[in-house]
């Protein structure tokens, strides 16, 4: 036609645009108009989540934070370690790992500890003198691990004799009576000593008067402070006996360690250094200047150094781990708190429960506590099984670590 225009090829594309969606629209239409059984399936089913390839199990793992390097000596914290982790070689049913973690400083004990509670561990326990505040935390931070303290003091019990929960559970040990084992083993090796070196003095009953000559008497020899009479040869009596204390702070409550000796050393003399900075060495030889027979020595840093100062000078007693590391075998007495066996208890406790319960107390008879007496001083040992017979039949009663069954199921 004269005067027509050709349709603009951009009106053309639209055209052919709406054709497009016209076929697509009658296209969905029959899908929609289809059977479920001819629908093929519009996505695959989803994966399962699986964990990823070595991933400790929530909740079975436990983990053991002790005491820093630099706060113990380090004989000790060997021996504290290797026996820990030779628990791992027969864990209870219910228990997956057993790991011990050892902090390089003290300031790295809450961090540590912190650490392998998120990892998810099911029982987490802190040992240390000083440890309760730091579990606390920890606890109230991370409500689905069991985390624990040792040693601990009980929690106060209530009107009706329970006990309050803590965050943490308290997990005591017989730290005094070990003190008074410590102590009693002290005193009488002292009053040992004193008697074997005393010279054989006349008794006064039987002294004839007469028989004194008052010119054989020197007055340049006579102290008139001195009132202890000499055996008539000029030798001065056997002095009293001392015990000097060189406690360096280690794994167990001092205070309570060492109200634990002062009891079982009873009317013995108890010499100390007076120099609060003194070093081991110098505090050992400042009780040895004093008169001490006996010198009780800790774990603490500087034990061992302690112990090679003392020995051959006077009797010694001390953890058994530092009488190893000094390579001294003729002492009075080596002691050590058993903690393998106390966190075996523990473990045993977890692997039933999944958590500790109750506050956990362990006493004197309980198989906690390791002495090994001298050879050479059964006085000692006499001593010793009178005391602890003593204290286990004057102990608290136990408070249970978890129910041993069902409700109304026999133990």
């Amino acid at each position: 036609m004269d005067g027509a225009h050709p349709p603009s090829p951009r009106r053309a594309v639209g055209r052919t645009g709406r054709r497009v969606l016209v076929a697509a629209a009658v296209a969905l239409l029959a899908l929609a108009c289809t059977s479920d059984d001819e629908a093929p399936p519009i996505t695959a089913p989803t994966p399962p989540v699986e964990e990823p390839a070595g991933a400790p199990a929530v909740g079975r793992d436990v983990e053991l934070v002790v005491p820093s390097r630099t706060t113990i000596e380090p004989a000790v914290l060997d021996g504290i370690t290797d026996r820990l982790r030779s628990l791992s070689e027969d864990l209870p049913d219910g228990v997956d790992e057993l790991a011990v973690r050892v902090p390089e400083e003290p300031a790295f004990v809450a961090d540590l500890l912190e650490l392998v509670t998120t990892r998810g561990a099911g029982l987490v326990c802190v040992l240390g003198a000083d440890v309760v505040s730091v579990a606390d935390r920890t606890a109230v931070r991370h409500g689905a691990t069991t985390v624990c303290a040792l040693p601990a003091a009980m929690p106060e019990p209530d009107e009706e004799g329970g006990f309050e929960p803590t965050p943490a559970v308290r997990v005591d040990v017989p730290v005094t009576e070990l003190g008074i084992l410590v102590g009693t083993a002290a005193r009488v090796a002292a009053l040992t000593a004193v008697s074997e070196a005393a010279p054989d003095v006349v008794d006064p009953d039987d002294a004839d008067p007469d028989d004194v000559d008052p010119d054989d008497v020197d007055p340049d020899e006579a102290d008139p402070d001195d009132g202890e009479p000499d055996d008539g040869d000029g030798e001065m009596p056997a002095p009293p006996p001392r015990v000097g204390l060189v406690l360096l702070g280690d794994e167990l409550p001092a205070d309570r360690l060492r109200e634990g000796v002062l009891t079982g050393l009873a009317e013995v003399e108890v010499v100390e250094a007076e120099d609060p900075d003194a070093t081991p060495t110098e505090a050992v030889e400042a009780v040895l200047a004093a008169g001490a027979q006996i010198v009780i020595v800790d774990g603490g840093p500087g034990a061992v150094e302690a112990v090679t100062a003392a020995a051959g000078r006077s009797g010694i007693v001390a953890p058994v781990d530092v009488l190893a590391g000094a390579e001294v075998a003729a002492a009075v007495l080596g002691y050590r708190l058993r903690w393998e066996h106390v966190v075996q208890v523990l473990l045993d406790s977890f692997a039933r429960t999944g958590a500790l319960e109750a506050p956990v107390l362990l006493g004197p008879g309980d198989e906690v506590l390791e002495l090994e007496v001298g050879s050479d001083h059964p006085g000692v040992l006499a001593a010793l099984e009178q005391t602890r017979a003593e204290l286990v039949d004057g102990d608290d009663p136990r408070v249970p670590l978890v129910d041993e069954g069902p409700p109304g199921q026999a133990p």
